[in-house]
Formats: structure tokens, C-alpha cells, sequence
């Protein structure tokens, strides 16, 4: 079966049924659209040939060559294709589904809005990608490397504890429920992103932007975010035992149901600062600036405030058995109005 055979069943609209295609040179050729089912092309040379909008069904792609290849919309469904070479490849559009791709060259490719659905990615390249908003579901991607990549991508239960992020920015990238423990991010930029209920615990933030972004339910446990700047952050029910934010910027940012016991916010700027119900036994918060701050309901047992700056900061009804202060001024202990909303509800509670 020859490739200018197989052009002609393309675009006579046949379709490509059980061939053995091994090593053959489709360098440049046009197959768009064209329907392969269980098909070979392992070690084929495919490098700028027009695949756009074709389907690969049970197919074989062991060490192609796909170089500067057009693969926009194209679908990929249960294919096999270890060792695949796509660097600059155009793949803006494109699904992946329950394929092996361990050790793919994607370096350089236009990912544009690929999408990968259950696929193998373990020592996969992503170096110098570009993206549009990349979508990653249940996949592996043990030593994937994304390095120097602006990403914009969603990453749910992803594994990504041993992928490589050097030299990346994030931008609205999602993180939900993923696996990230023991990654160095010192220095990166993140902007609006999302860290739900992921396990961030060892990771290495220091010096970090981490601008608008949700850590919910995120375990940052032996984490380190000294002097991160993260403005309007969202960290309710955070688990952060211990971590230190030392010399951090976490202006107007939400701590609400938060677990900080120990942490170290000394030289912490919390300005506008929410934590609710946030437990904060034996943290430091000295020498941080926490001009209306609210500590509601906290506990504050054994907390330190030595040098802290207050300004109609609130403790309504906190919890401060053995807190250290060394001034309280500027301290609210109570609420007038809060507790007057709490004594009219109690009133109307009552039968």
C-alpha cells in the first residue's frame, strides 16, 4: 500500500481500515479528514503532512515522525504512539482519548485547545508549547516537562509531583484536586488560579505572585510562602500547619475555617485580612500589619502579636488564652453591631 494510494481512499472519502503503513514517507501529504481504524504507522515519516479534522481509531504512531504536522481538530481515540516526534507540530483543537503517548515530543507545537482524556504522558515533552487552554483529565505525567511554558491549562486529579515546571508563568491555570507535593515554584507568576482541595504540601512558593488565586481545601503543609505576594487570595479551610509566610503580601485575602496553627506571618502584610473561624493557636503575627483584619471567632490561643500594627482590628468573641500583645491599640475585642445582630437572632431563635 503505497501513500499516494492511501491519499486516494482520503479523498474518494474511504476509509483506512487495518493497513500496514510501517516506515512509509507521508512527508507533506494532504490526509485531512480521513477516517484510520487500526491502522500502523510506526517509524512513518508524517512531518508536514495535513491531517486536520482526521480520526485515528485504534491506531499505531510508535517513534512517527509528526514534525510541523497540521493535526488541528483531529481525534485520537486508543492509539498507541510512544517515542512520537511533534515538535512544531499545529495541534489547536485536538483530542487525545485513552492513548499512550509516554515520551512524545510535543516541544514547540501550538497546542491551542488540545484536550488529553485518560492518556499515558509519563516522560512527555512540553517544552516551549504554546497554549490557549490546554484540558488534562485523569492522565499520568510522571517527569512530563513543561518548561518555559505560559500555561493556561486545567489539570484535574493529575498527578504532577514529578513534572517539570522550570522558567513557567500561570495564567487562569486550574489545579483542582491535583497531586503537586514537593514542587519548586520560587519566583513564578500565578494569576488567577486554582488550587481546590489540591495537595500543595512541601511546596516551595517563596518569592512567588500568586495574584487572585484559590487555594480551598489545599494542604500547604510543610510549604514555605515567604515573601509571596498573594493579594486577594482565597485560603478558607486551608491546612497549613506550620508554614512560614514570613515577609508575605496577603492584602484583602480570605482565611475563613482556616487550620494555621504555628504559622509564621511575622512581617506579614494582612491588611483587610478575614479569618473567621480560623485556628491560629501559637502562629506569629509579629511585627505584621493587620489594619482592619478580622479574626472573628479565631482561635487565637498562645498566638503572637509583639510589634503588630492594628487599626480597627477585629477579635470578636476570639479565642486569646495566653496571646501575646505588646500593644492594644487599635484592637476591637467586640463588634458592637455584630453583637447586637447575634443578640437579635438569639431573640428570634427562641420560641
Amino acid at each position: 500500500m503505497t501513500p499516494t494510494r492511501i491519499q486516494a481512499m482520503v479523498q474518494h472519502g474511504d476509509e483506512v481500515r487495518e493497513k500496514n503503513l510501517k516506515g512509509l514517507d507521508f512527508h507533506g501529504f494532504d490526509l485531512s479528514g480521513g477516517i484510520f481504524s487500526s491502522c500502523d504507522f510506526s517509524g512513518a515519516d508524517l512531518s508536514g503532512a495535513k491531517l486536520e479534522g482526521s480520526v485515528f481509531n485504534q491506531c499505531r504512531f510508535a517513534d512517527a515522525d509528526l514534525a510541523s504536522a497540521v493535526l488541528v481538530e483531529c481525534v485520537f481515540s486508543r492509539c498507541e504512539a510512544p517515542g512520537a516526534r511533534m515538535p512544531g507540530a499545529t495541534l489547536d483543537g485536538v483530542m487525545f482519548e485513552s492513548c499512550n503517548l509516554a515520551g512524545v515530543d510535543f516541544s514547540g507545537a501550538d497546542l491551542g485547545h488540545a484536550s488529553f482524556d485518560n492518556d499515558v504522558l509519563d516522560d512527555a515533552s512540553f517544552a516551549d508549547v504554546r497554549l490557549e487552554k490546554l484540558s488534562v483529565y485523569s492522565c499520568t505525567l510522571l517527569r512530563a516537562d513543561f518548561s518555559r511554558v505560559q500555561v493556561r491549562a486545567t489539570f484535574y486529579r493529575t498527578d504532577l509531583r514529578s513534572a517539570v515546571f522550570a522558567g513557567c508563568s500561570y495564567d487562569k491555570t486550574i489545579f483542582i484536586e491535583s497531586k503537586l507535593a514537593g514542587q519548586a515554584f520560587r519566583g513564578q507568576s500565578f494569576e488567577n488560579c486554582q488550587f481546590t482541595d489540591a495537595d500543595l504540601s512541601d511546596c516551595d512558593f517563596e518569592g512567588a505572585t500568586l495574584a487572585r488565586c484559590n487555594f480551598k481545601g489545599a494542604l500547604l503543609e510543610g510549604g514555605n510562602l515567604r515573601r509571596v505576594r498573594a493579594p486577594q487570595c482565597l485560603f478558607p479551610q486551608v491546612r497549613m500547619k506550620g508554614v512560614a509566610c514570613t515577609g508575605g503580601v496577603f492584602t484583602q485575602s480570605i482565611w475563613i475555617d482556616a487550620d494555621l496553627e504555628g504559622v509564621d506571618f511575622t512581617g506579614a502584610d494582612l491588611e483587610q485580612c478575614v479569618f473567621h473561624r480560623a485556628r491560629c493557636g501559637a502562629a506569629s503575627f509579629g511585627e505584621s500589619t493587620l489594619t482592619y483584619a478580622d479574626f472573628s471567632y479565631a482561635d487565637l490561643h498562645d498566638a503572637d502579636f509583639g510589634g503588630a500594627t492594628f487599626m480597627r482590628t477585629k477579635m470578636h468573641r476570639a479565642l486569646t488564652e495566653g496571646t501575646r500583645f505588646s500593644d492594644r491599640g487599635g484592637l476591637l475585642p467586640n463588634d458592637p453591631d455584630l453583637f447586637a445582630a447575634e443578640e437579635f437572632s438569639a431573640r428570634r431563635a427562641r420560641p
